[in-house]
C-alpha cells in the first residue's frame, strides 16, 4: 500500500510538511495546498515559496493548482515543470463557497460537457507547448448534489491520459460531514480506466483496516485530517507505535521554530499554531478546557504554558488506534 498526505489550504504548508516528515516519515507522496492559476499569470509570494525545491525536504512533492481555465492550468504547469516538478494535481474537490460560485475545485463537476472542454483545451495546449514530461492527476468529489452525478463524470475522466485519480467519496454541498459513499467510490474504483487513490475518514487503525477489507485490491489510499489528530497514525497502520507525549512535544517545538519565520510575526504564528491544535487535541482526552486556554492566548508566553498544561494534564487518546 502507498500513502500520500492530503493537500489542506493553509495548514499543509512547507513548514508543515517538513516537520512531519522529519518525526514520523512513511509518506509517499505529499501534495501542496493549491496554487491558485489566476488571469494575471502570477503568483502569490507565499505560493511560489511552498513549491520552492530548496524549501522542501520531503520525498516526493506534488503541486495542487486551482482554476477552471485551460491556458492558466497550461501556465501553472509550465511555471512548475520549470522548477524540476513532473506532476501536477488539479483540484476538482474543494467545497469552498467562494471556490464553487466561481465554478472551481468542485464546482468545475457541475458542467460535465464543460469539464470535457477544459480536459481537452489543456491536452491541446500542452502539446502545442511542447509540454510532454509532466503527468497530471485529479483530486475529485463525486458530484456537487447527488452521487448519481458521478455517472456522468465517469466517462469524462475516461478520456483523458491522467496519471491517477484520487476520488473523496463527497458531494460538495457535504463538505466533510457524514458518511462517506462508499457505492460511489467502488463505482470509481472499478469503471475508471487509470489508478484510483481513496480519501476520506480514515482516522483510525480500524477504519483502514476496513477500507482493505472492503476494497483488498486498493493500492493507494490518501490521508489527511486523521494525520493532523493522530500523527503516528501511518506508522500505526505499519505495525509501529503510537506517538508518546514525549515526542509530541519535541513535534510541536520543532512545527513552533519552523512556522515562525514563514509567518513573520508572533501574532501570525500563534493564529497558525491554534488551527494546527484544533486537530491535535483530537489525540488527547478531556482536552477541551485545555484548547479553550490555548484559544484565549494572546501572546506566545500565554500560548506557551496553555500548551504545557494540555500536555501535563491530559492522557494520550488510545482507543480504536
Amino acid at each position: 500500500m502507498k500513502f500520500y498526505f492530503a493537500p489542506m489550504e493553509g495548514i499543509t504548508g512547507y513548514p508543515f510538511r517538513n516537520t512531519y516528515e522529519a518525526f514520523f516519515s512513511g509518506i509517499d507522496k505529499y501534495f501542496t495546498p493549491f496554487i491558485s492559476a489566476n488571469d494575471s499569470f502570477s503568483y502569490q509570494d507565499r505560493e511560489l515559496r511552498d513549491v520552492d525545491p530548496s524549501k522542501n525536504m520531503v520525498p516526493f512533492l506534488v503541486p495542487q493548482v486551482l482554476t477552471n481555465d485551460a491556458e492558466m492550468f497550461v501556465s501553472a504547469i509550465k511555471m512548475l515543470t520549470e522548477r524540476g516538478y513532473h506532476e501536477v494535481n488539479l483540484n476538482l474537490g474543494c467545497p469552498s463557497g467562494t471556490v464553487v460560485a466561481k465554478n472551481k475545485g468542485s464546482g468545475m463537476l457541475r458542467d460535465p460537457d464543460r469539464l470535457d472542454e477544459f480536459f481537452e483545451e489543456t491536452y491541446g495546449y500542452l502539446d502545442r507547448e511542447g509540454i510532454k514530461s509532466v503527468h497530471i492527476s485529479l483530486k475529485t468529489r463525486i458530484g456537487i448534489y447527488d452521487e448519481a452525478e458521478l455517472s456522468n463524470l465517469i466517462p469524462v475522466f475516461n478520456r483523458y491520459p491522467f496519471s491517477e485519480i484520487i476520488v473523496h467519496p463527497r458531494i460538495t454541498k457535504e463538505f466533510y460531514k457524514g458518511s462517506v459513499h462508499l457505492e460511489a467510490f467502488e463505482k470509481c474504483f472499478t469503471e475508471l480506466k487509470v489508478p484510483v487513490v481513496y480519501n476520506g475518514d480514515i482516522f483510525t487503525l480500524s477504519a483502514y483496516e476496513k477500507l482493505c477489507t472492503r476494497f483488498p485490491s486498493l493500492h493507494t489510499v490518501m490521508l489527511g485530517r486523521g494525520l493532523l489528530m493522530h500523527p503516528s497514525l501511518l506508522r500505526e497502520i505499519k505495525g509501529g507505535e503510537a506517538a508518546t507525549v514525549k515526542e509530541l512535544k519535541a513535534y510541536h517545538k520543532a512545527l513552533l521554530t519552523a512556522y515562525l519565520p514563514e509567518m513573520g510575526s508572533e501574532k501570525n504564528t500563534l493564529f497558525k499554531m491554534k488551527e494546527f491544535w484544533d486537530y491535535l487535541s483530537k489525540d488527547f482526552e478531556h482536552s477541551e478546557r485545555y484548547l479553550r486556554e490555548i484559544r484565549k492566548a494572546t501572546d506566545m508566553t500565554a500560548y506557551k504554558a496553555a500548551v504545557r498544561n494540555l500536555f501535563a494534564g491530559c492522557p494520550l487518546r488510545r482507543e480504536d488506534l
